[in-house]
């Protein structure tokens, strides 16, 4: 008696990318089940549901380590990548979106698509800037990745900071236009921090002065492409709020999480950090304060990651003078579990990522391109 091929479907499925990749050579109508957009996003879908299939992608000067999200005590292996090929030359995730990693590098401006899971890349196309909008390639520009959910296309913006103009490159096009320029602000001190949290369709970033001191949160709506200013609570926004500046801006539980640096006195070794969550997005009242933190050691530097399989814990990164470490915070107890991850080298290193594994494709441009012309 024959599985029907719903079932079969089905079981697929919940299967590791690494599965599905040696079953696409069992016959034809496996790899074209594998391969079909249909069956790309309901494994997608399954990945985001199961935590095991999710990693922790470290960066480091001398590479990318991960570890699964279930075993974070376990040694990591160095994640292996087709553009791993200059180890003293630095590559920088500059967002990451349902199992796609957008790369940097810097000392020759690329920027890739790459998903890890499959080991397929894409080189993005340069943007072409006119004479009057030449861009100094010196100038360092502030990326955001995401997924539009209206067309069902992967976006990539670029903010030339210098000159405040807003480039988005479509995946399914495979080219870049220019859209409204980044105008909240005149004033040439202010730019934007962190790689842009996916939530709500939109990429979110802290707006910042030179002087660290914080503005207001920014977005950028891949629907619409169009900028606009995410509502803060009133006890981040008041005169008499102890509130300083944002340490990190992240995704918790899918909603957009933002860790509030609050200052006892004039000196930044007494800060102490809220943790705030937005349940529902663009809505101001729905800002939740998650948990409080202090650090013991001096000059820390709190970043939220994940809540754990369950939900009752965060996992959260400190950085300070003498290194880092990594902590679950548990949200009933208000205590906090410090723990190593083993095997992680001891140089230089800058962000943390986590990726969900999938079949999603980033040269996605080529086959609609092929589809097209077939």
């Amino acid at each position: 008696m024959s599985i029907p091929l719903d079932v079969i479907t089905e079981i697929l499925s919940l299967l590791p990318v690494k599965s599905l990749l040696r079953f696409r050579c069992v016959s034809k109508q496996f790899c074209a089940s594998i391969d079909s957009p249909e069956f790309v996003k309901l494994h997608l879908s399954r990945s985001k549901e199961t935590y095991s299939k999710s990693s922790l992608i470290l960066e480091f000067y001398s590479g990318f380590f991960s570890v699964n999200m279930d075993s974070l005590d376990i040694a990591v292996q160095l994640l292996d990548h087709p553009l791993d090929s200059y180890p003293k030359k630095p590559i920088k995730v500059i967002g990451s979106c349902n199992g796609l990693l957008a790369l940097q590098r810097h000392w020759r401006n690329d920027v890739y698509l790459l998903n890890p899971s499959t080991k397929k890349h894409q080189l993005l196309p340069n943007i072409v800037f006119d004479s009057e909008s030449h861009h100094n390639k010196t100038v360092i520009d502030q990326f955001g990745f995401g997924y539009d959910a209206s067309i069902d296309d992967y976006k990539m913006v670029r903010i030339v900071m210098r000159k405040k103009q807003v480039f988005v490159y479509s995946l399914k096009t495979n080219s870049w236009k220019r859209v409204q320029d980044f105008s909240y602000h005149s004033a040439l001190t202010a730019t934007l921090r962190g790689r842009g949290a996916v939530v709500g369709g939109a990429l979110n970033w802290v707006e910042l002065e030179w002087d660290c001191h914080p503005l207001l949160i920014t977005a950028f709506d891949l629907k619409n492409e169009n900028f606009f200013v995410v509502p803060l609570p009133d006890e981040m926004t008041h005169e008499k709020s102890s509130f300083t500046y944002f340490s990190n801006l992240s995704v918790l539980g899918g909603c957009l999480s933002v860790t509030c640096a609050n200052r006892r006195n004039n000196t930044r070794n007494n800060d102490y950090y809220d943790i705030w969550v937005m349940k529902e997005y663009g809505i101001k009242e729905s800002w939740t304060k998650l948990f409080s933190f202090s650090p013991s050691l001096e000059g820390a530097y709190l970043k939220t990651i994940a809540y754990s399989e369950c939900g009752n814990k965060v996992l959260v990164r400190l950085e300070s003078p003498e290194g880092y470490h990594f902590s679950w915070h548990d949200l009933k107890e208000q205590s906090s579990h410090r723990f190593q991850i083993h095997g992680l080298p001891h140089d230089l290193w800058s962000e943390n990522t986590v990726c969900v594994e999938s079949l999603v494709t980033p040269d996605l441009g080529k086959i609609c391109q092929t589809e097209e012309r077939g």
